[in-house]
């Protein structure tokens, strides 16, 4: 069998639960210079999905298990306009795992989150553009930090590379502290919010400055502090307003792999701004967060997350057994924040790229949370981008107003609600 027919360990969460479930998709949104031709970029996907074999699979059941199975149709192009598919189930979708849609010069990328995380799916949308730009006679070129759809697909890249850190020497850090109890406030829509924040890292003051490296630091704390004030009446005591950290965790062990790599970090928020100088704040939960950062630290995170995984698929034998143990799992996962934070980092492309293509970001859906928050670097501009089931637009307006009045320059720069794919 195929490396990538089997569904990877962070994966396999989003593939099973009795509930349909909001989260299972994210979303990542590009704009052009130009409007978009569907049949030129039906061709650039059918080159895609052949550099990208580990992205053209369907679900199977196998063993009362599900299994990834190839998938040979020609990628379906919708009009974003039009009646699109609501769940990955329907036929339209010809069996994939993900869904691209198009309206004006704005291209969408649904992907299921089974077969990739937010930086391998990314690694493939960029590789897709870059070929709809060439075939569409612009003169575009690669520097190497977008892959050609004319190389071959590297089988690292569609191992799981989660079950390695189970080899890493890693033991529980003295100072180690589970995530207190987070307060959550879900709302149950289908409908999902998205506000975008931005900062021009040019106007960033020298204090400042290493939010382009290591922006959660500084995100983090303004956004829990705007969500403190809104949701502070339901805060019963010994609950905090925690941000749960997803960490690539490439940067840290090394891996070619664009299957899911990750592990959660926890940062819990009791303080107020207007009770404590920002830097006193802004210092302790930088401190925080940096000692979770460190490798051995990650490894003995990750290694948790192997150990509840394959405890839930071991003692569940039947796809029934398999759903009630995945929902039970989920269930305590979405105890432990009140949101979810993710660092995509600098998004790189060639100039000749760049110039072409104007917008290039993840949305995450909410799910369970109270919101989910997607921090980068794009075209010289910080992007967070959060979404959520309500008050996104009160949250997003609050976090300006807290970054503006420590002296970051920040805007709010679209509004928008959108329906994931179920």
């Amino acid at each position: 069998m195929k490396e990538y027919l089997v569904p990877p360990l962070c994966g396999r969460t989003y593939l099973y639960g009795s509930q349909a479930d909001a989260s299972v998709s994210s979303r990542i949104v590009t704009a052009l210079t130009m409007h978009i031709n569907p049949e030129v970029l039906a061709n650039a996907l059918a080159e895609g999905i052949s550099r990208f074999p580990q992205f053209a699979v369907g679900l199977a059941i196998e063993n009362e298990e599900y299994v990834f199975c190839p998938v040979d149709a020609p990628v379906p192009v919708f009009e974003a306009s039009a009646s699109l598919p609501k769940t990955f189930g329907d036929t339209a979708l010809a069996g994939y795992l993900f869904m691209v849609s198009y309206s004006h010069k704005t291209v969408y990328f649904d992907f299921h989150r089974s077969i990739a995380d937010e930086f391998g799916m990314m690694s493939f949308v960029k590789a897709v553009l870059l070929r709809y730009l060439e075939l569409s006679g612009y003169p575009v070129r690669t520097d190497g930090s977008v892959k050609l759809l004319s190389g071959e697909y590297f089988k690292a890249e569609g191992e799981d590379p989660m079950p390695h850190m189970d080899d890493v020497v890693a033991s529980r850090p003295i100072w180690y502290m589970d995530a207190k109890a987070a307060v959550a406030a879900p709302v149950q829509t289908d409908k999902e919010d998205v506000a975008q924040v931005r900062v021009p890292v040019a106007k960033l003051k020298k204090d400042y400055l290493d939010m382009t490296n290591i922006p959660v630091t500084y995100v983090a704390p303004f956004f829990s502090h705007a969500v403190h004030e809104l949701i502070g009446s339901e805060i019963e005591v010994g609950e905090y307003v925690v941000a749960g950290v997803k960490v690539n965790l490439r940067p840290y062990y090394p891996s070619p792999s664009l299957r899911p790599y990750h592990t959660p970090v926890y940062l819990a928020y009791n303080r107020n701004l207007s009770d404590y100088p920002y830097n006193t704040v802004l210092m302790s939960q930088k401190k925080l967060l940096e000692a979770q950062l460190k490798n051995d630290t990650l490894a003995y995170s990750a290694q948790m997350v192997i150990a509840e995984v394959e405890r839930v698929c071991e003692k569940a034998h039947t796809m029934e057994e398999l759903n009630a143990a995945f929902d039970d799992y989920k269930a305590r996962l979405a105890k432990k924040s009140t949101y979810e934070i993710t660092r995509v980092g600098n998004v790189m492309m060639p100039d000749s790229m760049q110039r072409l293509v104007t917008e290039f970001y993840p949305v995450v859906p909410s799910g369970s949370k109270a919101f989910s928050v997607t921090v980068e670097v794009y075209r010289g501009e910080l992007v967070i981008t959060v979404c959520g089931r309500k008050n996104v637009s009160e949250v997003c307006r609050r976090l300006v107003e807290l970054m503006q009045e420590n002296s970051i320059e920040a805007y709010v720069a679209d509004r928008y609600s959108f329906e994931p794919i179920k």
